[in-house]
């Protein structure tokens, strides 16, 4: 579908990626893509652009991974972005880097904070803002720019996050910038990740799906999105001309 994902490890990833980048105080712009996130770029062109944009697509997702043994292009490991967004904090925390949080409701944005600095004892919040504040005020936005954050995690969902990033990147002169959707919440306890032996047997979907029944929608995308990547229904497609890579008009 024209979205190249970074094929690596968590650990060669942060260590061979993320930590350079911000001991040199570089600028990396990191998506984490699910199979729902891959399908939105096939019906919105600007955003498929601002996902082929970033530094790196990480495959947060066993769909993912399972599509990808079917193209006989395996991927090494899922990196789920919750995860990450850990790591990062705990990396900050014991080298001196700042985070400035951005998104979610004003409640989850503020225990989140508070849940992180109590988890990573040293932690440097060089900010925070909920996700209904005008995120694209000017003044906003330089208050941001100018708390010269190492780590910019936004939480606004899916195209909102990675857009606002997209349009403000430049404004910065370094900064490991990641969209993190809902992880907010899990870090404050608003939400829980599924048990491990859940995400053990590729049942995380099916936790979520019971926890949030409103989540049908997001499971049929990522049904969707298997159903192309299955080697025989990808051959019928490319023989009646179908082609998944190219966008779609919304009805």
């Amino acid at each position: 579908m024209d979205i190249d994902f970074t094929n690596t490890t968590m650990d060669v990833f942060l260590n061979e990626t993320i930590h350079p980048c911000l001991t040199q105080a570089q600028k990396c712009f990191i998506v984490t893509a699910n199979p729902e996130i891959v399908m939105a770029t096939r019906h919105n062109a600007r955003f498929k652009e601002t996902v082929q944009s970033a530094d790196h697509v990480l495959p947060d997702g066993i769909g993912i991974i399972n599509a990808a043994k079917m193209q006989g292009t395996p991927i090494d490991e899922r990196i789920c972005g919750v995860d990450v967004m850990h790591h990062l904090l705990a990396h900050a925390a014991e080298n001196g880097y700042s985070v400035f949080f951005i998104g979610a409701q004003e409640a989850s944005n503020k225990k989140a904070v508070e849940k992180a600095r109590e988890k990573y004892p040293g932690l440097i919040v060089a900010g925070r803002s909920h996700g209904y504040a005008d995120l694209y005020d000017e003044a906003f936005v330089r208050t941001v720019v100018e708390a010269k954050p190492d780590i910019i995690l936004v939480a606004l969902g899916m195209m909102k996050q990675e857009g606002w990033i997209r349009d403000h990147i430049d404004r910065f002169d370094k900064g490991v910038f990641m969209g993190v959707g809902g992880s907010f919440d899990v870090l404050s306890g608003t939400a829980k990740r599924a048990p491990s032996i859940w995400i053990r047997f590729q049942l995380e979907w099916l936790y979520r799906l019971i926890r949030q029944p409103k989540r049908i929608i997001r499971v049929v995308k990522a049904g969707q999105f298997m159903l192309l990547h299955v080697p025989i229904i990808h051959k019928i497609g490319k023989v009646i001309g179908y082609n998944k890579s190219r966008s779609r008009k919304k009805r």
